[in-house]
C-alpha cells in the first residue's frame, strides 16, 4: 500500500451523528437559487419549469435515510463523477501523481481525472469502488482541497452555489455530478432526505436547479469539514444505490470551452483572395501569458499559423479581451489551437506553482 499523505483517520460509525444545529447555509435546498449570471446559465440549457415539475413527479417519495446498520449493500460498487477546476485537479493529482496514487492505495478504489479541454477550466474526477471506500476516497480528495488555496470562479458550474464562504484549512467543497434520474432518491419527498443529511452531518448540500449544459446531470454541491463530508457521503452513496438502475440512459456532462468564438466573416483582400475573420475572448489574467515576454509567444503563433492576430485594448469593467484572427480558414484554426494550447500550458504551470 502507498504510504499515507493524510492525517485523517475516518471511523466506521454505524449510526449518524446526533442532530446538530445546521449552519445558515444548511437551510438551503434544491430550490436555492444562485446569482443572476448562474441562473441565466441554467436557463440556457433549456430546462423549463414544466419539465422540472414533470421530473419531480417521478421522484422517490421516501422521507427517511438509509441505515448504516443495514449491510445488504455494503459490497455494492458505485461510480462518482466530481467536477473540479484545472487548478484543483493539479492539487488532487499532486507532484508526479503522488496524491492520487496515495488515495487509490489507501482506499482500494479506482480514481482518475479527465484531460483538460482547450478553452475550458473544468475537469472531471472519477472515483469507483465499494460505497464506503468511495466515501473515504472522496473525503481524502476533499482534504487535499482543504489544504490548498483554490481560486474562486464567477461562472456556472464552477461558481460556488452556497453563499457561505469556506473556512481556510477547515471546510471545503465537493461538486458531485448526479444523474437527474437519481435526484429523487437523494432529495426525498418535499426535500426531506436532503434536509436530514444537512442537519445530521452539519454540512451544506445544494443542488443546481438545471442540468449541466448538454447533459442529464445536475450539480450537487457539498460543503463542510472533511470528517462531516465522509459521514454524509456514506449515506449519500446508500441513497444513490437504491435507484442505481435508473442511470442507464443518462447523458453525461462533458467540459467544453467557455471562451466565446464569434461567427467568422469573409472579406475580399486587395489581391482578390477571400479572407476570414474570427474573434476569441480570453480572460484578462491570461492575456499576458498568451502574448509572452516582448510579444514572443503571440509572434510565434502568428508565424506558425500564418494568420494575423490583433488584441483589443483593456476596457474598464470588462474581465476579458478579444483576439481577432484574420487569414485563411486553415490558418485561423491553427492559430486557435495554438492559443488554446498555450493557455492550457499556462493553467497547468500555475496549478503546479500553487503546490510548492
Amino acid at each position: 500500500m502507498t504510504e499515507s499523505l493524510f492525517d485523517t483517520n475516518f471511523t466506521e460509525k454505524s449510526t449518524p451523528k446526533e442532530q446538530s444545529k445546521p449552519s445558515e447555509s444548511s437551510n438551503s435546498t434544491t430550490t436555492t437559487t444562485t446569482t443572476a449570471a448562474a441562473t441565466n446559465q441554467h436557463q440556457q440549457v433549456g430546462e423549463s419549469s414544466s419539465s422540472s415539475n414533470n421530473d419531480q413527479q417521478s421522484y422517490d417519495q421516501s422521507t427517511t435515510l438509509p441505515s448504516l446498520v443495514d449491510k445488504s449493500n455494503i459490497d455494492a460498487l458505485i461510480n462518482y463523477r466530481v467536477l473540479v477546476s484545472a487548478k484543483e485537479a493539479g492539487c488532487l493529482i499532486g507532484q508526479n501523481g503522488q496524491v492520487i496514487d496515495s488515495i487509490r492505495g489507501e482506499t482500494n478504489t479506482k480514481a482518475g481525472i479527465s484531460k483538460l479541454v482547450p478553452g475550458s477550466s473544468e475537469r472531471i474526477l472519477t472515483v469507483s469502488g465499494k460505497i464506503d471506500s468511495c466515501a473515504k476516497a472522496l473525503s481524502f480528495f476533499a482534504q487535499a482541497l482543504c489544504n490548498s488555496q483554490i481560486e474562486t470562479y464567477n461562472y456556472f458550474p464552477l461558481k460556488q452555489l452556497s453563499s457561505q464562504p469556506c473556512i481556510e484549512n477547515e471546510t471545503t467543497i465537493l461538486r458531485l455530478l448526479i444523474p437527474n434520474s437519481q435526484m429523487g432518491t437523494l432529495i426525498g419527498s418535499k426535500g426531506a432526505r436532503i434536509q436530514q443529511i444537512q442537519n445530521n452531518f452539519n454540512i451544506s448540500m445544494i443542488a443546481s436547479k438545471s442540468f449541466l449544459p448538454g447533459s442529464k446531470e445536475r450539480l450537487v454541491e457539498l460543503q463542510g469539514r472533511v470528517n462531516d463530508l465522509y459521514d454524509a457521503l456514506r449515506i449519500i452513496s446508500r441513497c444513490l444505490i437504491e435507484d442505481f438502475s435508473s442511470i442507464v440512459n443518462t447523458t453525461y456532462y462533458v467540459p467544453r470551452s467557455h471562451y466565446n468564438t464569434a461567427s467568422s466573416t469573409n472579406t475580399n483582400g486587395s489581391n482578390g483572395f477571400r479572407k476570414n475573420t474570427a474573434s476569441i475572448s480570453f480572460p484578462n489574467d491570461m492575456v499576458g501569458a498568451l502574448i509572452g515576454k516582448n510579444g514572443s509567444r503571440i509572434q510565434g503563433v502568428r508565424k506558425i499559423s500564418g494568420a494575423n492576430i490583433g488584441i483589443s485594448e483593456p476596457i474598464e469593467g470588462k474581465n476579458e479581451r478579444i483576439f481577432t484572427i484574420t487569414g485563411s480558414q486553415q490558418s485561423i484554426e491553427k492559430a486557435k489551437n495554438l492559443l488554446y494550447h498555450n493557455m492550457e500550458r499556462e493553467e497547468q504551470r500555475r496549478a503546479e506553482q500553487e503546490q510548492h
